[in-house]
This record gives C-alpha cells, structure tokens and sequence, in this order.
C-alpha cells in the first residue's frame, strides 16, 4: 500500500511543465485533447506562411505586376478617388495605414468598408480586456492543483489517473472535484463578460445610427438620384400606371404637385435582354475568330511572307449604306434584311480580303449553314439531322458578321417599340422618385396599401447598378415559394457539408483516436510530429478551405433565388445565410463531432458515468477552435494582404487564354468587388492591417449597404452570448463533486438569471433603436437642408454651356442616328411610332441614348488625343508607361453629373431607373492594330453592313509575340459607366 501511495506521490509530483507540455503517460495521452506539440506545431506553420506571404507583398508591391495588384487604385479609378502609391518603407506604410481618417476612408471605401474595419475594432474592444481577465483569473485556477496534478481518488478508495493532460490542463475540466467552489469564478466571469459584451454592442449601436444618418444626410449623398428613390414591390394591376402612381404618392410632396414625381412602372424586357446577351456572345466569338485568324497571318508575316496587294485590294470600297427601320414588320425592315443578305454573300466569296492572301481556305473556320424558316442561315446540328433545308458552307467570321448585324437590326426594330404591352408587359415593381430625400423615407416608412402585403416590401436608397432587374417581376405567393426552395437547398447544403466537415474534425482528435477506436490502434506506430501536424494544422486549413472557397458563392445563388430585388439586399440575405452556415458547420456541428469520436467509446466501457464523460470531454472541443482561430488570425491574414490566387491567374493561368483586346482591357481595368455578406460573418482580429490596405489601395465598394451589415454582424453577436449561456447551464449541471453529487446547481440558476436578463436587454435595445436603423428621423431634415445651401450656394450648373462637340467617327445604334436627337423614330407616313398617350418609355431610352452618343463623341475625342502607340521594349518603363496611358484614358470618363451638360444630365437622371438593355450600346468589334495591316482591311471590309455592324481598332496593339496590348477601355464602352457610383 505504501509503494503505491509513493508511486502516486511521485506522479502527482510530475513538474509542470512536463505535465504540460509533454502530458501525462501514453494511456492518459491517448484519451487526452489536441496536445501541445499540435498546438505549437499549427503556430509555427501558419506564422510561416504569414511571414512568407508579408515579405513576397514588399517585394512584389512596387513592381510593374505588384502595381496591378497591390495599389491599383493609385491609377485606374476616376481622380477623386486615387490615392497615393504605397510607401517603400514598410514602417511608412504601417503608419500610413493605421492614420487614415474615418472621413477619408468613408469617401474611398464606402460606409461598409468603413464600417467593416470599425467592427473589427469592436470585437477587438471587446475581447482583448476579456482575454486579459481570462488568462490572469481562470487559466491559474483552472490549472492549480487540478486534476493533471493530482490522482483520481474514486468513492470506494482506489487511485488512479484523470483523462486530462496537455492543453486541458489549463481549462475548465480540469478542476478537481474536492474544490468545486472554483467555478463560482467562472459564473463571474461570465456575468462580466456578457455585461462588457452588451454595452459595447449598445456602443456601437448608437455610434453607427449616429455615422450613417450624418452620411446619408450629407449634401454629396442627398444630391443623388438613389436618396430620393424607393422601390415598390407587389403593385395591385390598378395601380400599375405612372398617372396612378403619381396620383397615390403625391402626398409627399408640396402642394400635391405631380410634377415633383418620376415614375418608373417596370416592365419585363426578357425577350429583348435575351436578344442583347445573345448578341454580346456572338461579338465576342467574332473577335476571338478575328484575332485567331490576325495572329495566323502575323505570324506568317513576320517569317518574311508578305502577300502582294492588288490595286483592288488598296482602294477604297463603297457600299450602299443600310436605311433605317422603325417596324421589325414594315417595308424598311423587309429592305434592309435584303441588303444584309446581299452583305453576307459578298463576304463569303470576295477574294479581296486580305486574310486570304495569307491563308489557305483549310485553314480559316468554315461552318455549315442551313436556311430556317425565316430564311436566317443557322450553324446545321449533327444532333438535328432530320433537320431539312437549304444547306451550304461559309467561312466562320462571315457568318458571325452577319449574325452580330441581323440581331441589332432586330433589337433597333424592339428599341422603338418599348411601351408595347403585348411585347413588353408591365411587372407589379416600380420606382418613385421624390423631390426631396425625406419625402422618399415618408412614404417608404408609411403603409401605401389597405390590403396586407400589397406595395410592400419597399426599400430605399436603390441605386440604379444595384438592382438586380431579373427579380422586378416576382410575386409574393413567387417570393414565398422561392424562399422555401432556397431553404431546403439551404439545408441540403449543410447535410453535404456536415460530412467532410466530421470528418476534418476528427482528424483533430487523431491521437486519442488512435487509442480509442481499436482498428484505427496503428496510427499509435506514426510518429509523434505527423499526428500533431495532421491534427493542428492540416485539419484547420482543409475545414477553412472548405467552407470559404464555395460556400460564399453558393449562399449568394440563394440570396437572388429568394428574390433580393437589389445587390444590396442580396449581400444582406447571403449575410444571414452565410453566419447561419458557419454557426451551425463551424460551431455546433464541429463541438459535437470533436467530442462524439472520444465520448462514444467511452460511453459504451463506462454507461452509468455520462454525466463525468460529458462535463470532462466536451469542453476538449475548445482545443480545436484554438487551432481554427491561428489559421484565421494567420495563415487567412497572409492571403489577403499577399492575394495569391489573383497572382496566379493574372501571371500563369491567364497567358495561357486567348486575350482579345476586350479581355486584356478587362483585365488591366477591373479593380476587385468588395461583396460583403461573406465578410463580416468570417473575420479576425489579426486581419485589421490586411483589410485597411485591400480597402484603401485596392478594392472598389460597388455595392454599399451604407452600413446596415454591420449592424446585422452586432446582432449576430448575441447569437454567440446565448450559446455561451446555454452551454455554461449545461456544463455546471454536468459538475460532480466527490459523491458524484450535481455540485454547481446555484451556479446554474445565476447563468439561467443571467440569460434571462440577456434576452431581456436584447429585446428592449431593439426596440428602442430599431426604427433608426434605416429610416431617417425628421428633426435632421432641417440642419441637412442647411448643410446642403451653405455646400452648393455657389453651385449653379444650369449656367454652363456645353463645349463644342468635335465630329468622330459615330458608333451608335441605327435608332440613335435616325432623325432628330431628342425626339423618338418615325414611321413612313411621319407620324410618332409610340402611341401618343404613352410615350415616357420609348422616348427616355431614345434620349438617353442619343446623350450617350454625343458623349461617347466627346470621350473619344479626348482619349484619341493622349493616345500614344510606345516601341515595343522589353522593359519594365514600358509596362509602367502603357499602364500609365490606360489610367489616362480611364480619367478622360466622366465621373460626376456635373461633368456632362445640362441636357445630358437631364437624360442621364430621367432614365436612370428604366432598364439598362434599354440603353444598351450597340456593340463594336475591337480587335487590335498589326503589323500587317489585317485590322485595316477587315474594318473596311465591315463597312458593307452599315452602321449595323461596327469595327475599331483603336487604343490595342498587336506586339511582336502576339500579344494583345490595350491602352484604353473598349470603344463600346459606356461613357457614362463611371457615374453608377454618384446615381
């Protein structure tokens, strides 16, 4: 007896920093939770990959692909929102980035950048001062003559070893049961932390109602068209008409005048947006096609096979110019459908393009063709071989000429028929603009409708790139069954993912596994580093790869599937969606799943000690958030400040593709989307300086809620204060003294008092600042409406004077260049093609486009002067300089309303809410200069098809590797795409 009392003693007489470190002997080990060496092993990779990833970003960020990357908002957005280059110094640079002022970072990144960084610093407030009182007051009681430290004496006197070692020394379980009286500073400690909690959410709370009513009240943000506007959904069919609209909504405004009102009744434009996407499809094959065949012949050229051009081939063609149509069924329609036929037969057998010099006829695409019932040519299937009919050869880009000229002669015919009800029926949806931002909160705030659920849902600051047009239509019995088909996706998702999800977690738990389960004993053979590097590291990185890489997206397909009528909304519902995932997948599913693979096997040895098995097993799952949270605070901050996979596609998959010019501009000119309803739900602390810089140098905020994620981020805190609640309950219940005895129930009862107060102050908070979270108080409308006089006093726009307009070359649509600018299409006997009492349509489109034209004249007059075609050296100047010349061009785009004319402005506002495919530019083919002069022939050669069929190879270059080379957005471009972010 006495051996055995000294062989306990000597044991219990382990030091500490062998029992913690190197836990308890092999049997204890075993059953034990992620260990040390796991534990330090995940630290130790993970603040490699962060260092590795720190210094390859001040290494690559001054470099001429570092700029693309690290900095691009330095040059490729409009001049009010540049910033400066990034400081060389990486001292200047960490002061840089932690001076810039709120102010300063609202106007760069938007309200939810601005707050997306403030609520990184809350969690930081919140939980810096709690992990002090933690470390210092629960990790020494915990630890202090625990369980690892002394034997386990059972009620009938024999001895033995508790099944803690390693980490679970310094935690919950590990206190012995002789002094149960220790968890009282744990029910302390939590009354301590969820009062903290609650008044730091409280805090912020009241600071962000504070930021966004000074934001939204601000004269810059009042000025827009997307503060005056509101949607309406659910319309009954009697109110489905501008004059009803106006007449129900002009309460709001003064003295009832009608005139302060624009209405935008939506209409289902899905036949001719189908047309216009079509048609994009088909332009892009043809410039694919285009510089396939550019390329073959370059490169023969530069080998010294120069074809010898005719006197036929040199001079300058006339064709016929096609006339215009108003009808897709009149007499000019029929006509131009002839010449266009007349156009494609030319193509298909003139020997005087100058690629069939080059090439043999093998070697350009030819494609099959069959005549369809509307005596189109059509690519013949060999899935529709009973398909009958006119059958014959062409070459490919022929047919693609062709084809991309009959469509936009088809969708000019569908431009001037907009407000046909039987072509374009109304939806239940429309947008209401006021004169004034406060009278847009009125009637947005009050019921519109005497019936339930009619006009309603409604939603504010919509601004027009936001809306999400595919959804304008949809019902609520529409929205009703779409949200139960996303729901049960939604849960189809989380029964695929709960499976890998298991089993990553388990791997965190290898080394008991290995002594617990007994056909999995011959991991107990693996060394001790690849068990530890499997259970730290491996597991952590695999579930974070897991559930960010797809999860993201797929939670955003369901957003719109509900029916988000707007991005914004959409972001807020993949929010939801997202936090619910990651709470029931990462939390819940995770907690069980660590602790199920120890607790199983013991539960079946030992049934009658489940409450002991489940009080010391489940608080083991901690470990493995432990190792999650390092790979998050590390290893995740690394890839978003370094941003490999952008590395990786701009400099090893993209070369491999075939770059048009289009798709080099896109590339060089796109600046990366915040989207940030997967942000705020996955987050850490450590990631402040990685988020600040991507907000302030790098990424764009398309899409602002104008902070109202945040505040959903604060309210899902309180999902975590009641889980924390709810679990300590359970855990002191689960507490046996000696006699196995429940030893904690007052304990219990403070936390239950506790939740109780909790749910209490979460309901009132709500509901005493609910009604400010979106709605604007009437009390500000007075200091915003000085604010805005003393801003703009001296601001009087309708004075100025348009500048001259030179003549250029004009791509626009056959209905922008018939007749008069301002008025709509005529039909033959002269009269208006739009039925007199209902015109808005038609005509706002016309006009809009007809201003985009005119712009489009003066942007590209300004961009054609600063275009300056570099030697081709292989440098890095040269790169610089042709990025600087890209940047030029960007700011040669106007980005404010008061860069464009008064009568420009006027159209621009008037059609802000009507559909974009409306406005659709006609498209033009871009295909870049070359050596051998392809492009020059084939833009000649376009010139048979009119202005249906647009060419243009300015601004792109062909280099000496055939490569494309851009020094200017597409020349279909928009001219007025920089003035979404002011709408």
């Amino acid at each position: 007896m006495s051996a055995e009392i000294s062989t306990a003693a000597n044991s219990t007489g382990n030091s500490t920093i062998d029992t913690l470190f190197l836990g308890a002997p092999a049997d204890v080990q075993g059953q034990a939770g992620i260990q040390l060496r796991a534990f330090v092993l995940n630290i130790a990779v993970n603040l490699s990959l962060f260092t590795a990833a720190i210094l390859l970003f001040f290494l690559l960020k001054s470099s001429a692909i570092g700029r693309r990357i690290y900095q691009p908002k330095n040059y490729l957005v409009q001049d009010r929102l540049r910033v400066e280059a990034v400081p060389t110094n990486p001292i200047t640079w960490l002061r840089r980035i932690f001076s810039i002022r709120d102010d300063e970072l609202i106007l760069k990144c938007g309200l939810d950048g601005y707050f997306f960084i403030r609520f990184l610093r809350a969690i930081i407030i919140i939980f810096v001062p709690l992990m002090i009182i933690v470390v210092t007051v629960l990790l020494p009681i915990n630890y202090n003559k625990g369980k690892g430290n002394n034997p386990r004496v059972t009620p009938d006197g024999e001895r033995g070893r508790w099944d803690v070692a390693g980490l679970d020394t310094l935690s919950w379980q590990n206190i012995d049961p002789a002094k149960t009286h220790r968890y009282w500073a744990h029910a302390a400690c939590a009354i301590l932390v969820v009062s903290w909690a609650l008044y730091r959410i409280y805090v912020e709370k009241v600071n962000f109602i504070d930021v966004r009513q000074r934001f939204l009240t601000s004269p810059e943000h009042r000025l827009k068209a997307s503060a005056k506007t509101i949607l309406v959904t659910n319309i009954p069919s009697e109110y489905r008409s501008k004059e009803a609209l106006e007449a129900l909504y002009d309460v709001f405004v003064d003295n009832d005048d009608r005139s302060r009102l624009t209405v935008w009744v939506n209409r289902n434009y899905k036949s001719l947006r189908t047309l216009v996407a079509r048609r994009g499809s088909l332009r892009h094959a043809l410039e694919k096609e285009e510089l396939r065949i550019l390329r073959l012949i370059n490169k023969n050229h530069r080998n010294g096979h120069h074809a010898a051009l005719g006197a036929n081939q040199t001079a300058e063609k006339t064709y016929p110019d096609l006339p215009l149509l108003d009808d897709e069924h009149g007499m000019y329609f029929m006509q131009v459908r002839k010449l266009l036929a007349r156009a494609f037969d030319q193509d298909c057998s003139e020997e005087t393009q100058l690629w069939r010099n080059y090439l043999k006829s093998s070697t350009a695409s030819q494609l099959s063709l069959i005549r369809g019932k509307d005596e189109d040519w059509q690519p013949a299937s060999v899935f529709k071989f009973w398909t009958s009919g006119e059958k014959r050869k062409a070459p490919k880009i022929a047919w693609l000429r062709s084809e991309v000229a009959r469509l936009t002669i088809r969708i000019d015919a569908l431009l001037t028929r907009l407000d046909d009800e039987e072509l374009f029926p109304k939806q239940n949806s429309a947008f209401i603009q006021f004169d004034r931002q406060m009278a847009a909160h009125m009637a947005c705030s009050l019921v519109s409708h005497n019936k339930a659920g009619r006009m309603s849902p409604r939603f504010l600051e919509v601004a027009p790139h936001e809306v999400i047009w595919a959804n304008m239509g949809v019902t609520s019995w529409g929205r009703f069954i779409r949200t139960c088909i996303a729901l049960v996706l939604f849960a189809g998702m989380l029964l695929l993912w709960s499976i890998p999800t298991g089993i990553f977690t388990s791997l965190s738990q290898l080394a008991s596994l290995s002594y617990s389960v007994s056909w999995l004993a011959w991991l107990g053979r693996w060394p001790h580093w690849i068990l530890g590097l499997i259970s730290g590291p491996l597991s952590s990185i695999l579930l974070a790869l897991l559930i960010q890489l797809v999860v993201p997206a797929l939670t955003r397909k369901l957003a719109v599937l509900v029916g988000a009528p707007t991005r914004s909304k959409r972001e807020l519902i993949t929010q939801d969606f997202y936090f619910t995932f990651l709470f029931i997948e990462l939390v819940l599913l995770t907690a069980v799943s660590a602790s199920v693979v120890k607790i199983v096997p013991l539960i079946i040895d030992d049934p009658v000690g489940i409450p002991n098995l489940l009080a010391t097993n489940i608080p083991t799952s901690a470990n493995y958030f432990f190792n999650y949270l390092i790979v998050q605070s590390l290893g995740f901050s690394g890839s978003i400040l370094f941003q490999y996979l952008r590395i990786l596609y701009i400099t090893l998959i993209w070369p491999w593709f075939t770059q048009t010019p289009r798709e080099e501009a896109w590339l060089q000119t796109t600046i990366p989307h915040q989207m940030w309803g997967n942000v705020y739900s996955l987050f850490t602390n450590f990631a402040v300086i990685a988020y600040r810089h991507n907000y302030y140098y790098v990424q764009r905020n398309k899409v602002d809620t104008h902070g109202l994620l945040f505040n959903n981020a604060l309210k899902q805190l309180f999902a975590g204060i009641y889980v924390m609640e709810i679990a300590l309950i359970g855990l002191f219940l689960l507490v046996r003294d000696v006699q196995e005895n429940v030893a904690c129930k007052s304990q219990a009862i403070v936390v239950i008092i506790l939740l109780i107060l909790t749910a209490a102050a979460h309901f009132v908070m709500e509901r005493h600042l609910r009604p400010l979270y979106e709605f604007l108080p009437v009390t500000v409308e007075d200091s915003a409406v000085d604010a805005e006089r003393r801003a703009f006093i001296t601001r009087d726009d309708d004075c100025e004077t348009p500048p001259e307009r030179p003549e250029h070359e004009k791509y626009t649509s056959s209905a922008d260049a018939a007749g008069s600018e301002t008025s709509p299409a005529k039909t033959l006997d002269g009269s208006s093609a739009i039925p007199e009492q209902e015109k808005s349509m038609s005509t706002t489109a016309h006009n809009a486009r007809s201003a985009l034209t005119r712009l489009r004249r003066e942007t590209t007059a300004r961009i054609t002067e600063m275009q300056i075609h570099l030697p081709e050296l292989p440098n890095i100047s040269r790169r610089r300089e042709v990025a600087d010349q890209l940047s030029a061009a960007i700011a040669g785009y106007p980005d404010e309303l008061t860069d464009l004319s008064p009568d420009e402005r006027a159209a621009q506002l008037k059609a802000a809410f009507q559909d974009p495919v409306t406005r659709e530019p006609a498209p033009v083919v871009w295909i870049p200069q070359d050596p051998a002069g392809v492009s020059e022939d084939a833009l000649r050669q376009a010139r048979k098809y009119g202005r249906y069929l647009q060419y243009s190879n300015a601004g792109a270059y062909l280099t000496a590797k055939n490569k494309c080379e851009v020094t200017q957005p597409a020349p279909d471009t928009r001219p007025d795409w920089l003035l979404d972010w002011v709408l």
